[in-house]
């Protein structure tokens, strides 16, 4: 009896604790997903301009890295958005481009290692992915 006693309060005191430390693992890999989601952003739109810059004919293949949580990765508005799922909302990733980009279509592989061919054709950056 007693050791059952026992086990019950060992149990009661430890389910807490589990459950404690799965939420703070959590939090770290959602902080570490949105740095993610920034870089991601900042390497494509670092790409666009830098072709962009070298004028027509320029080429360069990028190796994006997007977190298991994308929902989306599109290029509009004067702006990379890399749009990733966190336990409070949404959370865009966003860096600037000045290139003119004929591409709107968000790209259609959301998660992990992607490449993407950046070309500047006639003064319009396409990128196909």
């Amino acid at each position: 009896m007693e050791l059952l006693v026992t086990l019950g309060v060992v149990i009661a005191f430890t389910i807490p604790v589990v459950f404690l430390l799965l939420s703070v693992s959590s939090v770290g890999y959602e902080k570490a997903a949105k740095d993610q989601a920034d870089a991601s952003a900042r390497s494509l739109a670092d790409s666009i301009n830098n072709v962009y810059a070298q004028g027509d004919g320029a080429k360069r293949v990028v190796l994006l890295n997007a977190p298991s949580t994308t929902k989306e990765i599109s290029i509009s508005g004067g702006e990379v958005v890399v749009t990733i799922k966190t336990s409070t909302g949404d959370y865009d990733g966003t860096a600037p481009i000045f290139a003119n980009v004929s591409y709107t279509a968000p790209v259609t592989q959301k998660a992990g290692l992607m490449d993407l061919n950046v070309t500047n054709s006639n003064g319009q950056v396409v990128i196909r992915g």
